[in-house]
């Protein structure tokens, strides 16, 4: 190393010396201290109070759930493994219009409120992406 090349290394070690720690502060000092984002998904609504019935349909346990007076029912559906389909589309079959209720990811609890719904409840789980229908659930 020349001596030129010397003095321009050591003032360079000199100047990150000083930048370096003032970076790091400078870094700790932007952090904001509380962060405010909004959720991706919805929050699961509770769960309604009398379980009205129970099926267990390959990996997924689907509950039919209502209100005390009956007034409002819901469908709950555990997802006990990973699905295979992640993109499964929840169609509840009426005549002459179905209605999807919504996607079940890959895991946890669904919940879709069904309000003016008379029995049977049919229900179709759809691939979306390939177009097929991977089950059909009817709950009396």
């Amino acid at each position: 190393m020349t001596p030129a090349l010397r003095k321009t290394h050591r003032y360079a070690w000199y100047t990150l010396a000083i930048l370096l720690p003032m970076g790091w502060l400078a870094a700790i000092l932007a952090i904001p201290d509380e962060i405010r984002q909004q959720p991706v998904r919805r929050e699961q609504a509770p769960p309604l109070p009398v379980l009205a019935q129970s099926r267990q349909s390959g990996d997924l346990l689907i509950n039919l759930r209502r209100d005390s007076a009956g007034a409002r029912r819901q469908l709950e559906i555990f997802i006990q493994k990973p699905l295979t389909e992640p993109n499964t589309a929840v169609i509840l079959e009426n005549k002459p219009t179905d209605q999807p209720l919504g996607l079940l990811g890959a895991r946890g609890v669904r919940r879709f409120d069904l309000d003016s719904l008379t029995p049977p409840v049919k229900l179709r789980f759809e691939d979306k992406i390939h177009g097929r229908v991977l089950r059909r659930v009817t709950m009396e």
